[in-house]
């Protein structure tokens, strides 16, 4: 098979892809756990330790790796509002959607009924899936104050982050561990891409290299489930993450366009899956719950299309509808200026 020149742009969308159905997948996990549907622990926490390993922080490398070419092309004040547009507004507009639901749902969901004052304040701060949402605006702004510097400079901060990890249980301030958590993740994608090696992965014997890294870094995460949130966690999500994407960027480099196309379209719809995803798998759940179905594959099958489906129907309706931009969901463009660009800063929405 030959290499395709499109690669670059094909396997970062299709990390996302992937990424957010692991994310998909791991909260239908846990909201089982949650409603008492696992009765094996110990498999619990293999699957899940295996998930969380690495599925968050490969949305924050893959995040890292274009941001600086968009911060240099826009300047730093208007990507500031770039970002306030496409990070804080779905998180005010899509928390409050959540708490609709959630008040709605009432005591059937696996978690207590929500008051109309604690719906209006949902936002504020963060809660549930949206603390990423947070942390990337956070982190990117951080980020561009030293997007036009030297390496040297990202390279301090990138140690200075792994710093702050090990000193976690003792950060003063609430919400910010999910930045001290993520921020060395998005760092080495913006490191990658100042390497010039962005299109990692490519060599004939890279993808098997980097698939057998990652499988060993997925046998000790279910292994030592106790350690995560732990720095030597933190190193082997670094690996995950980095080798998970090369094999990813072997794939899309050398497999049939009909196989790479569909993760590839996840990747560009992962934002509208990212905050939608929540309410179809847990009204899955319940329904399935309500019906006396127990079985396990059948609601994991269920609650991941579930969970997936709805939200990438959502982005082509409302791209097609040119109503991306009101829902938070992306930047809506006319047939004449629509021409290829490198993929955003965050989840792909666009």
């Amino acid at each position: 098979m030959s290499i395709r020149t499109d690669s670059r742009v094909l396997w970062v969308d299709a990390a996302r892809g992937a990424g957010i159905v692991l994310v998909t997948f791991g909260h239908v996990w846990r909201g089982l756990d949650g409603a008492g549907l696992i009765s094996d622990a110990p498999l619990f926490r293999s699957v899940d330790a295996a998930i969380y390993l690495f599925h968050m922080p490969l949305f924050f490398f893959v995040s890292g790796l274009f941001f600086e070419q968009s911060v240099r092309r826009a300047g730093i004040v208007p990507s500031l509002w770039q970002r306030v547009e496409t990070l804080l507004y779905p998180l005010l507009i899509w928390s409050w959607v959540t708490a609709g639901f959630l008040i709605l749902a009432g005591s059937l969901t696996n978690r207590p009924p929500i008051s109309l004052t604690e719906a209006f304040l949902y936002p504020f701060p963060p809660k549930d899936i949206f603390w990423f949402l947070w942390s990337l605006f956070f982190i990117q702004t951080l980020a561009s104050l030293f997007a036009t510097g030297r390496t040297f400079h990202v390279l301090a901060v990138f140690a200075a982050s792994f710093a702050l990890l090990l000193a976690l249980d003792i950060w003063p301030f609430p919400r910010l561990e999910f930045v001290t958590d993520n921020l060395s993740f998005f760092l080495a994608g913006v490191l990658l891409t100042r390497s010039g090696n962005i299109r990692f992965g490519l060599g004939a014997a890279s993808g098997p290299v980097a698939l057998l890294a990652f499988i060993a870094c997925e046998v000790w995460a279910t292994h030592n489930w106790s350690l995560l949130g732990t720095a030597p966690a933190y190193l082997f999500g670094l690996i995950a993450t980095l080798s998970f994407c090369s094999f990813i960027a072997w794939v899309a480099a050398l497999a049939p366009v009909s196989i790479v196309t569909p993760m590839s379209f996840l990747g560009r719809a992962s934002i509208a899956i990212y905050v939608t995803h929540v309410i179809p798998l847990a009204a899955v759940r319940i329904i399935l719950v309500k019906l006396g179905i127990g079985s396990l594959p059948v609601h994991i099958l269920l609650g991941t299309v579930a969970g997936v489906v709805p939200g990438a129907l959502i982005y082509l309706l409302l791209k097609r509808w040119a109503l991306l931009r009101w829902f938070g969901l992306g930047r809506d463009r006319t047939k004449a200026a629509e021409r290829p660009s490198p993929p955003s800063g965050e989840p792909r929405a666009a």
